[in-house]
């Protein structure tokens, strides 16, 4: 037995001793995806909804980094929920970047509709709330798991949230696959064929892969602590880092399927209108 405090501390939170060159792969990976990112949205001018990919690569990053600094310098209850909260945050929102090319499409796709559920504002506060309020309650039954006492009640709660993410991914689904019918939604651009159908694809296998994702989380969480895909890290490279950085680099290229930021019809309507107001408003001040 392991008489070394350091090692022994990184088991009893981790229920694994954390393997370091994995950390360290994970690390620069993650940091050259946010880069990456970070470039090839601003100079390729993408939608602004890809904006968020970079602050959830940059939690990734500082994740690893944190991992590392615990298998170097100690652990204690703070960094190892700081280090959780930046590792697995990040693959619960990328979700979100999903619903947000869906809206994109319905959006450019200029359509006439007093339906609720093809309203691109009210589509967007409910992709919020169905990404956040599970992931939510998933970081609080995974608290819990901490302390001894709450770890039964801890399990069940990690357990309904992401059964409540199944759920949504399921509903999701559904959407996905109606936008996808509807020839109604749909729009043109420049030199790319059938852009609507290369935008959706990559959600279908964004969506895939988070799903894959969810179910091993479940199924770590049924299992509990100490169960095998709790005390084996390989679990956790393969299906939640790897499938994290494959989506990320999937969202990454979603760029080419749409307008230049600024380019949307939407946004040179809103640049007419704030023209003629402000002609207006120039117009009558002449004349007092």
């Amino acid at each position: 037995m392991d008489t070394n405090p350091v090692i022994n501390a990184l088991y009893m939170y981790f229920r694994f001793y954390p393997n370091k060159p994995a950390a360290f792969i994970g690390l620069v990976v993650f940091a050259l995806i946010d880069i990456y990112l970070i470039l090839r949205i601003k100079f390729k001018k993408a939608p602004a909804f890809m904006f968020k990919l970079i602050p959830l690569a940059t939690m990734e990053t500082v994740g690893f980094l944190l991992r590392i600094l615990c298998i170097y310098t100690g652990i204690n209850l703070g960094k190892f929920l700081v280090t959780n909260l930046f590792t697995l945050v990040a693959p619960n929102v990328l979700i979100l970047v999903g619903y947000n090319i869906t809206v994109h499409v319905i959006k450019l796709a200029r359509l006439e509709t007093s339906k609720w559920y093809l309203q691109p504002k009210t589509l967007k506060i409910v992709s919020i709330v169905c990404t956040i309020a599970p992931s939510m309650i998933q970081g609080m039954g995974g608290i819990f798991q901490l302390f001894a006492h709450l770890r039964f009640a801890g399990q069940k709660i990690a357990i309904t949230g992401l059964s409540i993410q199944l759920v949504v991914y399921s509903v999701f689904f559904v959407c996905l696959v109606y936008v996808t019918r509807n020839k109604r939604i749909d729009f043109e651009l420049e030199n790319v064929k059938n852009p609507k159908m290369k935008a959706l694809g990559r959600v279908y296998i964004a969506l895939l892969l988070l799903l894959i994702r969810c179910i091993y989380r479940l199924v770590q969480f049924s299992t509990g602590a100490l169960g095998y895909v709790g005390t084996h890290e390989w679990t956790y490279y393969v299906f939640d880092a790897l499938v994290a950085a494959t989506v990320f680099l999937i969202f990454s290229t979603v760029n080419t399927c749409f307008p230049k930021r600024g380019d949307e019809w939407f946004m040179q309507e809103d640049e007419e209108e704030e023209k003629s107001s402000t002609i207006s408003v120039a117009i009558n001040d002449d004349k007092q």
